[in-house]
Formats: C-alpha cells, sequence, structure tokens
C-alpha cells in the first residue's frame, strides 16, 4: 500500500506542513504565509489543512503523520549536558518538556486544526530527528542515488549539525555536531550583537558584509574553530546560550524570540554592543565582514571534512546555516565539491517535508521519485477567483492573452517600471522564485533606491537577487552550476556589470535563481521577450510584499500594487498598470 504521509513542523520557528504521497511531494506550506506572522511557531493548523486540502485529501486518507522533532534523540549527550550544569541545565529542561508534550500530542491537534474527532485520526504517528529530518528533505529530492549529507544550523534535539553517507533509500549518520558548540548560534550571536535581534536576520549582517574588510579576523578565530576530532567548537567564554534557563526559542504568541546569546565578555573584542536604532558605523561594517569570512572558513572545513568521510563529491544540504549563500557560493565556485543539491526550504520550515520523505522512504522503503526542480507546492487561484478579487477592489484592469500578458509586463519592464508578478502555485520556502514576486529592470539607473523608496523599504545595504534562464546564466555569471532555488552567490562577469546595476552587490556579485522552461514556461517567456526588447536576460527577482510575509491571496497581492507605488500587476490572466506610471 502506498503511503499519505503528513510531515509537521512544529514547536519551533517557520512552523509548516507538508503532504507526500505516491508520485512524490504534493503540497507544501509555511504557516506565515496563512496567518500572516513571519516565522510564527506553534501548531502549523492552518498549514494541515490547506495541504490536505491542495492534494483533494481528508483526515481519513493520511496513512502517517510525521513531526519533525524527537525528544528521544541524543538523550545520552542531554543527561551528561544537564549533569555538568544542574542550575542552568535543569530548568532549561523543564522548558523544553513542555515543547515535547506538545510535540506527543501533535495527532490531537490535527484533530483539532481540521475540526474532527481525535479518534477519526488513524494514520500512524513519527518522530524524525531534527538533523535527520534536514537530511532527508535535501537527498530524497535530489537527483543522486548516492551523496554525502550536511546539515548545520542552530540546534535541533540536541544537535547543530550532522553528517551523513546517503545511498538509495539510506541514510546513515556519520557524525554528529552536538550543544552548545553551532555555527549557527556564533552567527545568530555576533548578529545580535551588531543590533540585529530579531529572529531571521542573518540574511541582513551576510549582505552588510560586503561592505567591510576582515580586521577582526584574530578576534573571530577566538570564538570559533574548527577541530578535526571534535568538528565545530565555540570558545563559551563569548557566550551565555549555555548558562541560561531561558530556551534557543521562545514562542509568545506567534512570535519567535531568541534570547541574548552573546554574554557580556565579548564587548572586550569588538567593543560595546550597537544598539538597534544606533546608527551602522564601519566598525559593524567590519565585524560583520570578519563574522562571514570566519563562518565561512569553518563551514568549508565541515564541508571538507563530510567529503573526506564518505568519499562522495555530491553533496545534499539543509538547516538555516545552508542559507548563507556566499558561502555556497565559494564551495561551489572552488571546487570544494563537484554537485550539490539544497533543499529550497533549508530553514526549519522544510523539516516537515524532509520528516514526511524519511518515514515514508527510510521507514516504509517505498521507492523515491525524480529529482524536484522547482518549489511551486503552495496555494494556487483560478482566474475566476483573481476576477472576483479584482472587481472586489474597484481597480482598472484587462484580462489579456499569454502572449498579450508577456509582452505588457515585458514592455513595462524595459521602461523602468516596477511590476507585480502573482501566477500559479506559491514558492515553498524563503525566497519568491517568479510566482509571488516584484521584477524590475536589471540595469536601470538608480533602480535599487528607486525599489526600496517606493516599496521594500529596505536597509540600503542589502542586495536584490537576479534570475536568468539557464543557458544564459553562464553569460553574465561565473558559475555554471544550477541554481533554481537562488541559494548561490556568483560573481558578475565584469562586463555585465553596468547592465545589470540593480543586482550587483557592492562586492560585485548576484544571488542568482535559474530557471528552465520546464519548471515555469511562463516566467521563463517573460525573461525571453524582455531579452527580446532590451539586449538582457536578466531581470530584478524580489519577493512580493512590504514589510510582511510573502502575498499569499489576491487580494493581499492587489491590496500591496495599491499602497505602493508599484506600477503595474501581472495577476493570473489580468494585468493593472497604474496611470501616467513613474517607471524608473
Amino acid at each position: 500500500m502506498s503511503r499519505l504521509v503528513l510531515g509537521i513542523n512544529s514547536a519551533h520557528g517557520d512552523a509548516s506542513a507538508a503532504l507526500v504521497g505516491e508520485g512524490g511531494i504534493l503540497a507544501a506550506i509555511a504557516e506565515e504565509r496563512i496567518n500572516r506572522k513571519k516565522h510564527c511557531a506553534g501548531f502549523p493548523r492552518l498549514a494541515v489543512s490547506e495541504v490536505l486540502r491542495l492534494a483533494g485529501a481528508t483526515h481519513r486518507d493520511v496513512t502517517d503523520i510525521a513531526v519533525a522533532r524527537d525528544p528521544r534523540a541524543n538523550v545520552a549527550s542531554k543527561v551528561a549536558f544537564v549533569a555538568s550544569r544542574p542550575f542552568s541545565g535543569v530548568p532549561s529542561v523543564v522548558k523544553r518538556l513542555a515543547v515535547h508534550r506538545e510535540v506527543a500530542t501533535s495527532a490531537g491537534l490535527v484533530a483539532e486544526a481540521l475540526g474532527v474527532a481525535e479518534a477519526s485520526i488513524r494514520a500512524k504517528f513519527h518522530r524524525v530527528e531534527h538533523h535527520l529530518a534536514h537530511a532527508a528533505s535535501a537527498f530524497y529530492w535530489s537527483p543522486f542515488d548516492r551523496a554525502t549529507a550536511i546539515t548545520c544550523d542552530g540546534a535541533g534535539d540536541f544537535a547543530t549539525s550532522l553528517v551523513g553517507l546517503c545511498e538509495g533509500n539510506r541514510i546513515d549518520v556519520l557524525r554528529k555536531n552536538l550543544w552548545p558548540h553551532s555555527l549557527g548560534v556564533f552567527y545568530t550571536a555576533i548578529c545580535q550583537f551588531l543590533g540585529f535581534d530579531r529572529f531571521g536576520e542573518e540574511y541582513k549582517v551576510m549582505g552588510l558584509s560586503a561592505y567591510g574588510v576582515n580586521r577582526f579576523a584574530r578576534e573571530m578565530r577566538r570564538v570559533v574553530r574548527w577541530d578535526p576530532e571534535q568538528g565545530i567548537r565555540l570558545d563559551l567564554t563569548w557566550f551565555r546560550h549555555h548558562k541560561t534557563s531561558e530556551g534557543m526559542e521562545s514562542v509568545d504568541g506567534a512570535e519567535i524570540k531568541v534570547p541574548r546569546l552573546w554574554s557580556d565578555a565579548m564587548a572586550s573584542l569588538f567593543g560595546p554592543a550597537r544598539r538597534r536604532e544606533d546608527p551602522i558605523t564601519d566598525r559593524e561594517r567590519d565585524v560583520a565582514a570578519s563574522l562571514q569570512t570566519r563562518f565561512e572558513e569553518v563551514y568549508l572545513a565541515l564541508v571538507a571534512d563530510a567529503v573526506e568521510r564518505t568519499g562522495v563529491r555530491q553533496v545534499v544540504m539543509a538547516g538555516g546555516s545552508v542559507l548563507n549563500s556566499v558561502g555556497n557560493g565559494r564551495m561551489i565556485t572552488e571546487g570544494w565539491v563537484d554537485r550539490a543539491y539544497f533543499q529550497p526550504a533549508a530553514s526549519d520550515d522544510g523539516t516537515a517535508v524532509g520528516a514526511a520523505l524519511w518515514v515514508k522512504h527510510g521507514v516504509h522503503g517505498e521507492a523515491r521519485t525524480p529529482e524536484v526542480r522547482h518549489a511551486y507546492w503552495g496555494t494556487s487561484f483560478r482566474d475566476d477567483e483573481i476576477e472576483a478579487a479584482l472587481v472586489g477592489s474597484g481597480l482598472p484592469f484587462r484580462k489579456l492573452g499569454r502572449g498579450e500578458l508577456l509582452g505588457a509586463a515585458a514592455q513595462a519592464l524595459s521602461e523602468g517600471k516596477i511590476v507585480g508578478w502573482f501566477q500559479g502555485r506559491e514558492e515553498w520556502g524563503p525566497r519568491a522564485l517568479g510566482n509571488r514576486s516584484i521584477l524590475c529592470h536589471p540595469g536601470w539607473p538608480g533602480m535599487k533606491a528607486t525599489l526600496n523608496a517606493r516599496i521594500k523599504n529596505r536597509e540600503p545595504f542589502r542586495p536584490f537577487a537576479p534570475v536568468v534562464r539557464l543557458e544564459k546564466l553562464s553569460t553574465c555569471f561565473r558559475g555554471d552550476h544550477e541554481v533554481p532555488f537562488m541559494i548561490i552567490v556568483y560573481k558578475v562577469r565584469p562586463e555585465w556589470k553596468d547592465k545589470l546595476s540593480a543586482i550587483t552587490h557592492e562586492d560585485g556579485t548576484g544571488r542568482v535563481q535559474t530557471i528552465r522552461r520546464a519548471e515555469n514556461g511562463l516566467y521563463y517567456d517573460l525573461l525571453g521577450v524582455f531579452e527580446e526588447k532590451t539586449g538582457i536576460p536578466v531581470l530584478l527577482n524580489t519577493s512580493f510584499n512590504e514589510n510582511e510575509p510573502i502575498v499569499h491571496t489576491p487580494e493581499q497581492a492587489i491590496d500591496c500594487y495599491r499602497r505602493t507605488r508599484m506600477d503595474a500587476l501581472g495577476i493570473g490572466s489580468f494585468w493593472l498598470e497604474k496611470p501616467g506610471g513613474e517607471g524608473g
């Protein structure tokens, strides 16, 4: 019997749900897309209901429920940690037990989410260790029959990274790094020290790092190192996460709050901590640059050690630290591995998929399905639903044929106009990949500043990303490894920097997305029509939102278009354009 497996990431940041069936992934969505609370934790009630709806399934069809957390994992190490720190360890354990109780009652929470009796949930319940779920999320979606699995993040089930040898349906764990020694904690702690103290702001500091120099290299080497025998090692002098009774993350309603991870001693290395409201100076830029450089050194040492242990140079990767696209760029372009597959939802949302895949393939031994080449596994809306939302908005709109829609969008983009693009099923993971995107001319003078001023309101040091058809990747960028999930940074070729000024970062790079026609024909063809008009095979692609989760419904897309200075909107088969659009 083929299994229908519901995967859940619960009681962790980026709560999410996924559904895996006979043909592979059927649906996956993060709770934040629906409840509009960024990085929300707790139980993903709305996401569970939505993935079942998308698949046309009910709770009675689900054979297995897989939760990406296992309280039994790494028990001996947990006990040893508590025994060595009875005053801080015991209160922390008590707090985590409350989370574990929530995991233990997930079947009841599924019933509550669906409005059915708990007795009607007949599915078998599975707990999947956090990092095993990360590894499974990448391997079982990859094209590789044999690969090295590498995971890395802040922490999950007391582990902070994993190395495994994957073959067929098997994932054999060869090495784990355990709490409190964590490359993710290292990065997050110094982000907090620099005033970026909200959950999930590490990507901002990665962008800032391009504006500084590595003048704190010696200090960073004192904070974290790579040990060939022990792996990632923190000098705990500079941290407090291992001493406090506060959990790594606490849930206040739906908001995730990470307690302060750095100790007061860190000021002796870098000077006083920056408050969030303070200006950013050369000191912050240089600390960010030094942080990023040291992260890359340890990250690449982890990769090198993993590949040496397995002898396999094809890698599959997931975990929050794997979203560091600059480190990934070095790994690929400097030849640390031959090929890599990255889970598009590399952070904790992706463990919902991984837990489900592990149960289906690793536990039940069902045959793997072909490589997953795209991330469009969320909600879509029919044209009649979109038209109803447009009529309700009172805004003027036109319904166009496919060619007319592409022509109107490409023309607007060629004139420097900012275009919202809402098409098909929404993306799985943190990146907008062409179905819930804002698109712009990548070389229009001042486009980066214009986009920030009129819509995004982002810090000026944060880059915007390019999208390019796969066959034109090497024309514009120094790289040839496919990047369907926008998770690798490549250098922009010198002859293209002026033509791609809005996506070229301070260090001459771009966080690239490649697209094939088979995965998203409309998006691919839009790039082609735009190139015919401009000679440029690249568009600037950023997420369709304004200081909120990426838009989920037609109403949210229309509202964002209306309240910002966006020039035009292509939503389903419909085209909206503001009279006398500002352009670039």
